[in-house]
């Protein structure tokens, strides 16, 4: 009979062969969820469920914690997510147990330049290499680990060595140029270009590349004649044309400058971004000559013709003529561009402006509702909706917009003006409570706000409430900004109401003398009527007549030359 092999621990019972096999079906039960879990997790991620994915994963891993394939996908989900650590550990874990394989190295290295890890990228890249020595693009990515860690010397090398295998080629001498550049080694860039041009003598962009540097190092006698030669060739280049009108610009020959500017605009092959790109350089630059706008005028009409349909064209020709004070002709092209392009908030933003500008309130409300519609987590449309229903005496709907929009305001200027118009419009629905308690809000924000203290005194002045309180903040609103007529006189006008005539004269005169507003005369002619200068009043209420042709009250005072108290 054989010896009995027993555990090393004397009182445990040796398994017998029914344990074994109740193990052996056990870890074949878990090694079969293995593929299970991975397909599964393959499926989710395709899906876009990176969470179910990412806990099947890790279930895979559970059972076999050296799986590269599983920490291949786990890495793709962390460098996803962000979460560039976790995507760096799998992702050299992976890499490191397979070696050979392509893909896991070419994930470790995005990873490490998330990081910017170059120095350890360099070294996979090494690794690559090693393993597949013709793959060029390998050698390639090397070069660029190289000028991305700094090592321009190094980097240029394996350039030149790829250069050797496979001739000159466009990306490789671009990428030694910057190199060079980069070194110092300006001298050397004339002759890439030149080789660059030898490798194939009737591409024009290469002639192009050498014009413009020619013209970057101010080598300009050079440039031309290249210029020249490349419309020897190709008469209509748009790209020379432009890099002609930019060489005249730098001579100051502002003549050729446009000539060629103009060629090149008016050519249907110049991309339009770079159209716009160029007129809006020239918009930038142009001086206040009638020359200059006039060649601003032409090149947005002529880009227009050519390209009805580009909002950016719009928007910059709009801005021209609103810069030029032609702000009508400036809001029919801002409303093109508008409704050409709906998904530009700061293109709205400006179509409203100019709207509130003309006092155009219909169109004002109109677009200012579309896009609340449109950006529901931008306050200024609900801003200039309200003010634009208010200016209507659409009072509910504006004060409807203005406190929807109120959740959206982040900063208190802006505040400030939400508050001052739900004052206005709670005033002109005689719901005075909220109308003081808006302004009160406002002031809460802001106690020195000038504008606020003013309109809130002479709303309550006019109703001749709490007229004490009203002093004190027309009082302060003129210490605050002082030389204001407005001010002035709502200043004057509570001292009328107040009966303090004399001291409401001295401060209405002054506003008076500063220039007076139909109702600043009429309350001048008031306070003189109350200190028994009744012709004088007469005379002021006349005069806020001519401004003021339709107030039935001014009129009255008038014929009856008296006041009705």
């Amino acid at each position: 009979m054989g010896a009995t092999v027993l555990s090393c621990k004397a009182k445990q019972k040796a398994k017998s062969s029914k344990d074994i096999s109740k193990e052996q079906a056990t870890s074949e039960n878990i090694n079969a969820k293995f593929p299970h879990y991975f397909i599964e997790g393959c499926k989710e991620r395709m899906k876009g469920n990176i969470v179910s994915a990412e806990q099947l994963f890790n279930e895979c891993l559970k059972i076999d914690q050296n799986s590269a394939a599983v920490k291949y996908e786990l890495c793709n989900i962390y460098k996803f997510n962000g979460k560039i650590d976790l995507a760096i550990k799998y992702g050299k874990e992976c890499a490191n147990a397979a070696p050979k394989n392509e893909w896991y190295q070419l994930l470790y290295i995005d990873c490490l330049n998330s990081k910017k890890q170059y120095n350890i990228a360099i070294e996979v890249y090494d690794r690559l290499i090693k393993n597949y020595p013709y793959r060029l693009d390998f050698h390639e990515g090397l070069a660029i680990e190289y000028m991305n860690a700094g090592y321009f010397e190094k980097s240029l090398k394996v350039y030149e060595d790829l250069e050797k295998r496979v001739g000159v080629q466009e990306t490789l001498t671009i990428n030694k140029i910057k190199l060079l550049l980069q070194l110092s080694k300006t001298n050397e860039i004339e002759t890439e270009y030149q080789k660059l041009i030898q490798s194939n003598p009737t591409e024009i962009k290469y002639l192009i590349y050498l014009a413009d540097y020619y013209q970057e190092t101010n080598q300009r006698a050079k440039a031309l004649e290249m210029y020249k030669k490349i419309l020897a060739m190709d008469a209509n280049n748009a790209d020379v044309h432009l890099s002609l009108a930019k060489s005249y610009k730098a001579e100051g020959k502002k003549d050729s400058y446009y000539s060629e500017l103009m060629l090149a605009i008016k050519n249907a092959d110049l991309e339009l971004e770079t159209k716009l790109k160029t007129i809006s350089e020239f918009f930038e630059s142009c001086n206040d000559t009638i020359l200059c706008k006039s060649q601003m005028k032409e090149l947005c009409e002529v880009t227009l013709l050519q390209h009805p349909n580009s909002s950016d064209m719009h928007w910059i020709y709009a801005d021209f003529l609103y810069q030029e004070k032609k702000v009508q002709e400036a809001y029919a092209e801002y409303d093109k561009a508008v409704k050409l392009d709906k998904t530009n908030f700061s293109l709205y933003l400006q179509l409203l402006k100019v709207e509130a500008e003309l006092g155009d309130y219909k169109n004002l409300e109109l677009n200012s509702f579309e896009a609340m519609e449109l950006f529901p987590n931008q306050p200024i449309p609900y801003l200039l909706n309200g003010s634009a229903n208010i200016s209507l005496e659409n009072y509910t709907k504006g004060i409807t917009s203005l406190l929807e929009g109120l959740q959206f305001v982040n900063n208190n200027l802006l505040l400030i003006e939400f508050y001052s118009n739900l004052g206005e419009a709670y005033n002109s629905m005689k719901d005075y409570d909220k109308s003081n308690k808006a302004y009160d809000d406002a002031l809460k924000v802001d106690p020195d706000n000038s504008i606020i203290l003013n309109n809130y005194a002479y709303y309550l002045s006019l109703r001749k409430d709490k007229l004490e309180k009203a002093s004190k903040y027309s009082k302060r609103s003129n210490e605050i900004s002082p030389n204001n007529r407005s001010f002035m006189d709502t200043y004057g006008w509570i001292l009328y109401q107040q009966g303090n005539y004399l001291e409401a004269e001295m401060w209405l005169s002054r506003a008076v003398k500063m220039g007076a507003k139909a109702t600043i005369l009429e309350h001048y002619g008031d306070v003189l009527y109350k200190l028994n200068k009744k012709e004088e009043a007469l005379e002021y209420w006349k005069k806020a007549k001519k401004d003021d042709s339709n107030n039935e009250l001014l009129e009255k005072k008038i014929i009856e030359r008296k006041i009705n108290d």
